[in-house]
């Protein structure tokens, strides 16, 4: 039994599916709406404070920032500014996170240090052959930053990483690349570790020890072995040489107990160069190449996640046999972390690339050139739903205890489409007056529809008290239910 409220419920899983007959979970991507004016490097992180919306990008011991009052013109701010580094280190920030209990400093993020280049060097090293170690930053207004020397992680996560604060646990969460080496069913598998927190600030963040997990060469510290439990990772239903990318994990504002995660699931077409494709395209020239699929993955608590193994992000097309011509998106894709709501609207925000995992030297001299940052729109909630087709389907929920006295929906018909609404009692009886035979249809497509019966929609009389709904629908997507008051 679900003590729900008046808070939105989400089908992004089996719980609201108690017994069903004709439906299915479906997974809906976004709508590609087209590339926004900043200079692309890597997959961006998008938080919004106060009526103005940050971008960051990190790259090479550099983190770039864009300001936007609407999320579609973005202002160029330059590279962040702040004190408190190491001296002569570069640092590169991860992620970036809105800290609801700290108004001080409401942005909050990770850094990694980057030793500078060496001398009569052009850059830094790349993140994958930096030192390692993370460690915490925080800022008062986005763009000039305390960097924290405290250890918060003495590991080396290479790429992506992010915190985050997980209201429902009342706990900060840390989300990180581990690549064990040391066997377990994740051995030589780029996957994600979590560890969790209270207070920030008490430096460093619980994990674990293994002596048998050494740091490689050139690096300060090893990668992330079983030190702290893996929640996404590559298993044995996907194809082989299959690595789990990055976490890009959110925690749904808008609906009671709801995490996403958008990882980029890698398949590396292989370490040494071999011949793979006799030709027909570069296939094992670069060692360590591969193709990005977009999936998402979903949760009610932020550890456990099933993973729909369908892409969320539509990759663009190519339109010759090297991958040089063809849509800006047509190669490496990888999902940015955050997004913005505007009305019925989600907007995310995504890497594209014409190259694939070849570094990006590699591809403009195969003539693979060219990146962007891309904006999709996601409807509200609408991530996932409950797909009826032409023939009539039901399901039944668990018993619920509701507050408030209306049923909304958000759902979607489209002419022929129609949903209709019976409650039970927590037996499976139906309840006089709210049998399908008294529910009036939703068939039209909107966000929060008024569910009525032949009495009307009030609901006052069954509030506090266990219920099933039960849901017959016809040509339907069902995304979220909600009760409410008047």
């Amino acid at each position: 039994m679900y003590t729900i409220g008046t808070q939105k419920q989400l089908f992004i899983d089996e719980r609201f599916i108690a017994a069903r007959r004709d439906v299915a979970l479906t997974v809906n991507p976004p709508v590609k709406a087209g590339a926004i004016k900043v200079e692309a490097t890597t997959a961006p992180c998008i938080v919004e404070h106060e009526g103005t919306c940050y971008l960051y990008q990190g790259l090479n011991g550099a983190t770039s920032v864009w300001t936007s009052a609407d999320g579609l013109d973005w202002q160029a701010q330059g590279r962040l500014r702040g004190a408190g580094d190491a001296a002569g280190v570069c640092t590169a920030i991860n992620s970036v996170f809105i800290d609801p209990k700290d108004a001080a400093y409401p942005f909050k993020g990770l850094y990694e240090f980057i030793r500078p280049a060496p001398p009569g060097g052009t850059a830094a090293p790349t993140q994958a052959t930096q030192p390692g170690g993370l460690y915490l930053c925080r800022s008062r207004d986005g763009l000039d930053w305390q960097y924290l020397p405290q250890l918060a992680l003495p590991f080396l996560c290479d790429t992506q990483n992010q915190l985050l604060y997980d209201p429902w646990r009342d706990r900060y969460a840390a989300y990180v690349r581990a690549f064990p080496e040391v066997g377990g069913p994740y051995h030589f598998k780029r996957c994600v570790a979590r560890t969790e927190t209270r207070d920030l600030y008490a430096l460093p963040w619980p994990h674990g020890t293994n002596p048998a997990n050494q740091k490689p060469a050139g690096h300060d510290f090893p990668y992330i072995n079983d030190e702290l439990p893996i929640v996404l990772g590559p298993d044995g239903d996907d194809p082989p040489q299959t690595d789990l990318y990055n976490p890009c994990v959110h925690v749904y504002p808008w609906a009671q107990e709801v995490y996403l995660a958008v990882p980029a699931m890698y398949r590396c077409w292989g370490y040494g160069r071999v011949n793979l494709s006799a030709g027909r395209d570069h296939r094992g020239d670069f060692a360590n190449d591969g193709l990005f699929e977009t999936q998402l993955a979903v949760s009610r608590d932020g550890v456990q996640f099933t993973r729909y193994r369908v892409p969320y992000l539509q990759a663009g097309q190519v339109r010759n046999r090297a991958g040089s011509e063809g849509d800006l998106d047509c190669g490496l894709m990888m999902m940015g972390i955050g997004m913005l709501r505007r009305g019925d609207e989600l907007w995310q925000y995504y890497l594209g690339c014409r190259r694939t995992h070849e570094t990006r030297e590699q591809g403009q001299r195969e003539g693979r050139r060219g990146e962007g940052l891309f904006r999709v729109v996601q409807r509200l909630d609408g991530f996932v739903s409950v797909d009826a087709g032409p023939g009539d389907g039901e399901f039944t929920t668990p018993p619920l205890v509701f507050a408030g006295n209306r049923l909304l929906l958000n759902a979607a018909c489209h002419g022929l489409g129609e949903i209709w609404v019976e409650i039970q009692d927590e037996t499976g009886t139906p309840l006089p007056g709210f049998t399908r035979a008294d529910a009036v249809s939703i068939d039209r497509n909107g966000t929060a529809q008024e569910v009525w019966w032949q009495g009307g929609p009030d609901l006052a009389a069954l509030a506090g008290h266990p219920v099933r709904l039960c849901f017959a629908m016809r040509s339907a997507k069902l995304y979220a239910f909600q009760f409410s008051e008047e």
